[in-house]
């Protein structure tokens, strides 16, 4: 009995305690007027809107191309001497493949060998996930590890 009294105080002092916080007013007199209207201040400055793109480009004077040469030079007519690759060979394109590694297998002694198969893990979640054998989860498990 005196296990459900002190639980019952602690809920409701608990509950006292977060109410009157939730409701406190800060103490104060009225608050500041507000703030007058701000009145819209007129731009001094010109405001320049730009023109739509069709009219812009139809301002634009009127130019011809230049024929006295092109914009970009033809690379088999550019002047300079030409680099050869020392030796007079072209380079190769991919250095010679590297020879296969080949891994060592180790084998450590004092632990055991796990077979191949997958076998056992069937019965093993038969064993402990207490599955049955015509439950769809060992059907499953069956299927793909061929038991």
């Amino acid at each position: 009995m005196q296990r459900t009294r002190m639980t019952v105080a602690v809920l409701v002092g608990v509950a006292v305690a977060t109410v009157s916080g939730c409701v406190t007013v800060n103490p104060g007199g009225p608050g500041a007027p507000p703030p007058a209207p701000n009145r819209p201040v007129q731009e001094v400055e010109p405001q320049i809107g730009q023109p739509p793109a069709r009219e812009a480009l139809d301002a634009l004077p009127e130019t011809s191309p230049s024929a006295s040469a092109p914009a970009y030079p033809d690379p088999a007519s550019a002047s300079g001497p030409r680099v050869e690759p020392p030796g007079g060979a072209p380079p190769a394109a991919y250095p010679p493949p590297r020879p296969p590694v080949t891994l060592p297998t180790l084998t450590v002694s004092g632990l055991p060998r796990v077979p191949a198969s997958g076998k056992g893990v069937c019965a093993l979640g038969r064993g402990i996930g207490g599955w049955s054998a015509t439950s769809p989860q060992s059907k499953i498990c069956d299927q793909a590890y061929g038991h």
